[in-house]
């Protein structure tokens, strides 16, 4: 659930400092807005502070409309717009149209551009998302971070962009999408663990969320997931891992704090385990400009 200020419209904008490490994703403005006027109007081939940027604007309430050419598409809840500056494109707020409220961010760099080519070309120019969907929660989350702690360096900002662009190769290859018959008691303790990798979850307290008993959930959801709940919540941990492994200058211990493990040593020996490679030789062999989703099957 979104917490916001009483403010219509809290967006923060970034100005992006130099630096090799991080220029090939990095997040430009991310925010949460209700418009009420149609004086509301972006037209994507007159704005010459936004170039090369990547938009996905995902709405909450009402709708607004984008505009390619002829055509012309209804932006509703539960579907996002994705659109690349500088284009062909317009999107803003019709008079038909009490009010539009989303959520959005903006990304750029070689990476956000790969990625939007990859889902434009899948999706053409809007994509339906359903508002339980990790990929929403994901963005509520890095939202809720700008908002409350702020996202005050590059290295801060190329993490998350990179976050939400697996995401968005998440969604589009389908893994977000829940397998057909399973039980939203298991979807809820898939979507908590999502959420909250980070933190020192354990089989009780994941039990406790999805409303079951300890032996009763295990053997739950091993039946529809066919993998132990913690067996699952540590792929989740291990892809962050090598995603903060590729693209931050992170200590060993630092990413293992982040990724929920308090002991470095034993992150190390879970993740050689998982991968084959220690974390330092992943690192080594993961430079940025080669990174890639790595999916743990």
């Amino acid at each position: 659930m979104l917490s916001r200020s009483n403010d219509h419209n809290h967006s923060f904008v970034y100005h992006i400092s130099k630096e090799p490490l991080t220029e090939a994703a990095l997040i430009t403005s991310i925010g949460l807005e209700k418009r009420t006027s149609t004086d509301y109007y972006w037209d994507g081939r007159m704005r010459p502070n936004d170039l090369k940027t990547c938009i996905f604007q995902y709405t909450l309430k009402g709708y607004g409309e984008v505009r390619v050419g002829e055509k012309t598409y209804a932006i509703k809840p539960g579907e996002a717009f994705i659109v690349k500056v500088p284009s062909e494109h317009c999107y803003y707020l019709p008079e038909k149209s009490p009010e539009w409220e989303f959520i959005f961010i903006t990304l750029k760099g070689d990476k956000a551009e790969e990625c939007w080519d990859h889902l434009i070309k899948q999706f053409d120019l809007v994509v339906p998302v359903d508002a339980n969907a990790p990929l929403i929660f994901l963005l509520q989350k890095i939202y809720q971070f700008a908002l409350n702690e702020g996202i005050e360096d590059t290295f801060t900002s190329s993490a998350f962009a990179y976050e939400f662009i697996m995401g968005l190769y998440r969604f589009a290859k389908g893994l977000d999408s829940p397998q057909p018959g399973i039980p939203d008691d298991i979807l809820m303790a898939i979507q908590f663990m999502t959420t909250n990798y980070q933190e020192p979850l354990s089989l009780e307290s994941i039990a406790k969320h999805a409303g079951l008993s300890k032996y009763y959930f295990t053997n739950k959801f091993q039946k529809y997931m066919k993998t132990t709940p913690i067996q699952f919540l540590t792929k989740i941990r291990i892809q962050k891992a090598m995603e903060l492994l590729s693209i931050t200058n992170k200590t060993i211990q630092e990413i293992a704090t982040e990724t929920g493990y308090d002991n470095a040593n034993y992150f190390s020996k879970v993740f050689k385990k998982m991968i084959g490679n220690s974390a330092d030789s992943f690192r080594k062999d993961k430079k940025m400009p080669e990174f890639q989703h790595v999916i743990i099957d």
